[in-house]
């Protein structure tokens, strides 16, 4: 059996750098390309889109407060088995769509291009990746792009819609066909960032099951996504959101589910969902 020989386009948080733990111990890892944090939030300036600049330092000092960086690094702390040799080509780039990029996709000959957590990929970026992309979104799709899926879906009280998915890249945010929803087990009292992280870590998981069923010849399923969904920016969730989702925590009022939703598998999604909470399930994918 041949290798499957990857491409990872990644961001620099933590389950970021779990998802090249994993998949270099796996796989032949033969690129990984970088994005950090700080490159996009240089971007911002350089772009002059202050308003999201402000929101970004928001955000990250919110994070630094109430200790959601902390738990998230943590939570994807990396396995001693999980280490592998350095061994892949690694760029650090100011965007994933620099010609740099396209250069070394163009150069490696891989048979996937696994995304995540980075912006999203040029169509120059996507033709030289080749025709199998897949991206790991932190969020339900179609009904949360971009940025903060789990504390939208949490704050709207749609625990049917929390989970992340395994998808084919596309042009634009959170666009492509959907390969499988991941869920993991709600009761209705967690943080978001809680299940984020437990979201994150089966998506993770459940993609190098399917990453092994394509090596053995396997192939990947395909869905299409439901109509519908909103996207969102780094500027939609504010300290007015996070002041009336901590009210309604102290209040009580947060959660649960009401009796009458089914928070195990939305119907539009059926093909598409799983729902697990044990990790190491995660490893068998679903025919």
């Amino acid at each position: 059996m041949t290798p499957l020989r990857l491409a990872l386009i990644r961001g620099d948080d933590h389950q970021h750098r779990y998802l090249e733990s994993l998949l270099a111990a796996r796989f032949d890892l033969a690129l990984v390309v970088v994005e950090p944090e700080s490159a996009r939030v240089a971007a911002l300036r350089r772009l002059r889109r202050y308003r999201d600049w402000i929101y970004h330092l928001y955000h990250r000092l919110r994070r630094a407060i109430t200790g959601k960086d902390a738990y998230r690094r943590q939570y994807f702390a990396h396995s001693p088995e999980l280490w592998a040799d350095p061994g892949p080509r690694r760029l650090r780039v100011r965007s994933v769509n620099d010609d740099a990029v396209v250069d070394a996709l163009r150069a490696v000959f891989v048979d996937v291009v696994v995304v995540i957590g980075c912006s999203a990929l040029s169509k120059a970026t996507l033709d030289a990746a080749g025709p199998l992309v897949i991206n790991v979104h932190s969020g339900c799709l179609p009904y949360y792009r971009g940025e903060h899926a789990f504390f939208f879906a949490v704050y709207e009280r749609r625990f049917d819609r929390i989970g992340s998915t395994i998808h084919r890249a596309g042009p634009g945010i959170g666009t492509g066909e959907l390969i499988e929803v991941v869920r993991p087990q709600v009761s209705g009292d967690e943080l978001p960032e809680q299940l984020r992280c437990r979201s994150d870590l089966l998506a993770i998981h459940r993609l190098a099951g399917w990453l092994e069923i394509l090596e053995r010849g396997g192939e990947l399923p395909s869905y299409a996504q439901p109509a519908g969904g909103h996207t969102y920016g780094i500027r939609d969730r504010g300290p007015t959101h996070d002041l009336r989702y901590l009210l309604r925590r102290w209040l009580g009022s947060a959660g649960p589910l009401p009796p009458a939703t089914d928070a195990r598998r939305p119907v539009t999604l059926e093909g598409a969902v799983r729902q697990d909470s044990d990790p190491s399930r995660a490893l068998r994918p679903v025919s």
